[in-house]
């Protein structure tokens, strides 16, 4: 999508998002890979050359940071056209498109994990609250809980809760305040959300639970992405970008993820506050370069199979650290565990598996949900 104005299209479309969608999932994906269950590897994931890259793929985790941002910057752009181009914001449609996009997936990793999974071969029984989970709450279950509960891929529905917190906000505000369905109102709200993040961060500074998994601890990002879907929609802020010359593009990509591999060292006490933010403005410039930029050097959209996985990017999110879970256990089985090469089969098998997973999951289930979005235009 170039920077023309969108409001008398149907629906906005932006460029390279699918693509970003699919960074970012496969960045989660290594994280787990190379840390959830690490135990069963022999000596060589101790190594000094392994650990080395443990430490460069153990930052996959902030792709969850780029999915809040993209969350907050195409929820926000697409409810202000929708004001815009309507009139007026339809709160029940709002409400059950984001239902028919979260909650299918959501319930089937969470059944899975209370219901089926304690009967299967390598099953447990998890000793989170069922209900805490049924209301989106696991991200807080997970502070309070998590430490003493064994079924690790649970945890990986916390960030979809966050988002799905945020958007029931949405809900509520547009319900009970009529003049938040004409889209007035959002940029106080978002600035509020911003900064009361920030504050929660220095109020909660010395314990890192929450603040990797609270929602006023995050919301930063998401505040961040509807800021500058804010500032793109009124103001024309996608200007100040997508002229930027590709050799200082590569230097703002090259300082940013640079930020990201060095944020044990950057970001170290009082400065923990404020990791949040600075990545958010990194994560900010990413998506409106994919979008607007006319000088990008590289287009993600454009990466070979990386649109297709975009599209499939949550149930992939959602899937791989349960197929990461029951391919690890197959290879101690066979004891597959002893070198780097075991390692490396493991990792092209999880990653195999999960998409093959998440293609189906995305044709027998998704898609034929996601059609019905058409009835709550």
């Amino acid at each position: 999508m170039n920077s023309q104005n969108t409001s008398n299209l149907s629906r906005p479309y932006f460029e390279n998002l699918n693509g970003l969608r699919a960074i970012g999932a496969l960045a989660v994906f290594v994280f787990h890979a190379f840390l959830l269950g690490n135990e069963i590897w022999g000596d060589f994931y101790h190594s000094t050359y392994f650990q080395a890259a443990v430490q460069v793929f153990g930052k996959g985790n902030y792709g969850v940071s780029l999915f809040f941002v993209l969350s907050g910057f195409l929820i926000t752009y697409l409810l202000l056209h929708e004001a815009k181009s309507k009139g007026k914001i339809a709160v029940f449609g709002f409400f059950m498109r984001r239902l028919l996009r979260i909650w299918p997936v959501y319930f089937l990793v969470v059944g899975f994990g209370f219901l089926l999974y304690p009967h299967l071969p390598y099953g447990i029984q998890t000793s989170n609250s069922g209900w805490m989970y049924a209301f989106f709450l696991s991200n807080i279950e997970e502070i309070r809980n998590g430490y003493r509960d064994a079924v690790n891929f649970l945890t990986i529905t916390w960030s979809v809760s966050i988002e799905e917190q945020f958007y029931m906000a949405w809900v509520a505000l547009m319900a009970i305040f009529p003049f938040m369905r004409k889209a007035k109102g959002f940029l106080p709200y978002l600035l509020m959300l911003a900064v009361g993040s920030v504050v929660f961060r220095w109020m909660y500074a010395d314990d890192f639970s929450v603040l990797y998994y609270h929602t006023f601890a995050v919301m930063s990002d998401l505040a961040l992405g509807g800021i500058a879907a804010y500032a793109c929609f009124h103001c024309n802020f996608q200007k100040y970008t997508s002229d930027v010359p590709k050799w200082m593009n590569v230097l703002i990509y090259f300082l940013g993820i640079g930020l990201i591999l060095a944020t044990r060292k950057v970001f170290v006490g009082d400065f923990i506050v404020i990791e949040k933010l600075i990545l958010g403005f990194f994560f900010v410039y990413v998506i409106l370069d994919q979008t607007f930029g006319k000088h990008s050097f590289f287009n993600a959209d454009k990466i070979p199979t990386f649109f297709r996985l975009g599209t499939i990017s949550y149930g992939f999110y959602m899937y791989h650290c349960i197929v990461i879970y029951y391919v690890q256990q197959f290879f101690k089985e066979m004891n597959w565990t002893d070198n780097p090469v075991h390692f490396v089969l493991f990792f092209m098998t999880s990653l195999l598996l999960t998409t093959v997973v998440s293609t189906l999951s995305y044709r027998l289930v998704e898609l034929p949900i996601l059609r019905m979005k058409k009835h709550f235009k």
